[in-house]
């Protein structure tokens, strides 16, 4: 249960060793997914960090970023936003980053389309992600490039200039890194997604075969061969 004492500083360690070093314990988000999955085994899940708004917005992005597939669920399935809202309920800087990167799609959205992000059609929305994704790339090219010049010896008579100027979608660029971040552990780290990558660890074996193809290879390798 999210109550625990043990767990809820489990949680809570892990929320702000996020936002710290950007690192997910996976062995510590499993615990994340254990309170969210004892909540709702006693009802709907009661939302924690965020506005009716918010979360929907959340849950919306987490299936576009992870849909279902005739393999799997989606990261909704998984429980991505659950996930991120507890995570972010024991950590107010994250909450944060949640809360004006959403104030900030929703913005954008408006001025592009004249509606919320939850509220614009299917193809707008990969639309508006798709336009980050490249701002992202071209940011990273930039910083790239931007690097090798302050290396350079010209740097020192330049050092008050750019290669290229930031781009204006950057806080969308940092919000999207976020949630896409997270609702990808979040599936990763969920039962759904340790059944798609077909994980086959944690479990008892009475007999273990290395295959042919592995000794072959060895025996190649080998001095002794």
């Amino acid at each position: 249960m999210f109550n625990d004492p043990n767990r809820r500083e489990i949680i809570r360690a892990l929320a702000l060793g996020l936002t710290a070093a950007g690192v997910m314990d996976a062995d510590a988000a499993q615990h994340v997914h254990a309170a969210t999955g004892a909540e709702k085994a006693k009802g709907p899940y009661k939302v924690k960090a965020f506005q009716p708004h918010e979360y929907q917005t959340i849950a919306r992005l987490a299936e576009i970023i992870v849909p279902k597939d005739d393999i799997s669920g989606s990261a909704v399935d998984a429980g991505a936003p659950e996930f991120i809202d507890t995570l972010s309920s024991q950590n107010e800087r994250l909450a944060g980053i949640f809360h004006g990167g959403l104030a900030w799609l929703d913005a954008e959205m408006r001025q592009r389309y004249g509606k919320r992000f939850v509220e614009a059609s299917p193809q707008q929305q990969t639309r508006m992600l798709d336009v980050l994704v490249a701002a992202e790339k071209e940011e990273a090219a930039r910083r790239s490039e931007e690097l090798v010049y302050r290396r350079s010896n010209d740097y020192r008579q330049f050092s008050n200039y750019t290669v290229k100027r930031p781009s204006p979608l950057g806080p969308g660029i940092t919000f999207f890194d976020w949630v896409r971040k997270m609702s990808v552990d979040a599936f990763y780290t969920s039962p759904t997604g340790i059944k798609d990558l077909d994980y086959r660890g944690n479990r008892g074996m009475s007999k273990y075969v290395v295959p042919q193809e592995a000794i072959d290879w060895a025996m190649k390798r080998s001095p002794f061969a």
